[in-house]
């Protein structure tokens, strides 16, 4: 719960120190970066959670990742407050919020599409467009693709589902007959 606040507050400021829209994409594009540098190396969440490793080092090592991730003087700011703070191990957190906070100045939505098989970019567009006119915001379509689904798509845009699988209707129809012959 404190950390969803503390991330919330983080993203907010850093939204506050990007006046344009068009910067806001470069920020979030880096600080996903980042993020992904400690999904892969965990030696980088392990080294930061130290507490034998002086705060100089540790910000000496965010100078040098931002500069080889190219990071904007936002991103490496935020990153050295977080280090001076002890924070940096909540950059997903912040990240995910900020995020949001892009979403909502951008007035954008995400959503998240999951398809036995691989959506045409045809498909992506009319879809994109028709939640976007439902929505009357802008949508960014993300697409996975499972193959254990059969047929059909489920499409999740923030906390709403709509799931129009076959594994799903199949999963229905064995339920109510259940159902029906336990009476």
């Amino acid at each position: 719960m404190i950390e969803n606040l503390i991330g919330k507050r983080y993203a907010n400021a850093l939204s506050g120190s990007v006046p344009d829209t068009a910067g806001l994409n470069a920020v979030l594009d880096s600080l996903k970066s980042f993020v992904a540098a400690f999904q892969t190396e965990d030696r980088l969440g392990r080294f930061f959670a130290h507490p034998g490793i002086s705060r100089e080092k540790k910000g000496a090592l965010i100078r040098d990742l931002a500069g080889r991730l190219k990071a904007g003087p936002a991103v490496t700011n935020l990153l050295l407050l977080l280090v001076q703070r002890n924070r940096i191990l909540q950059l997903g957190e912040i990240a995910d919020y900020f995020e949001r906070v892009v979403d909502q100045r951008q007035n954008q939505v995400r959503a998240s599409v999951t398809s036995a098989t691989e959506l045409s970019g045809a498909n992506k567009e009319r879809l994109a467009s028709e939640l976007g006119r439902v929505l009357g915001k802008t949508v960014l379509i993300e697409s996975q693709v499972d193959e254990s689904l059969i047929g059909g798509v489920q499409l999740r845009v923030g906390d709403r589902v709509v799931d129009a699988t076959m594994k799903n209707r199949l999963a229905i129809l064995k339920r109510k007959i259940e159902t029906e012959e336990g009476l």
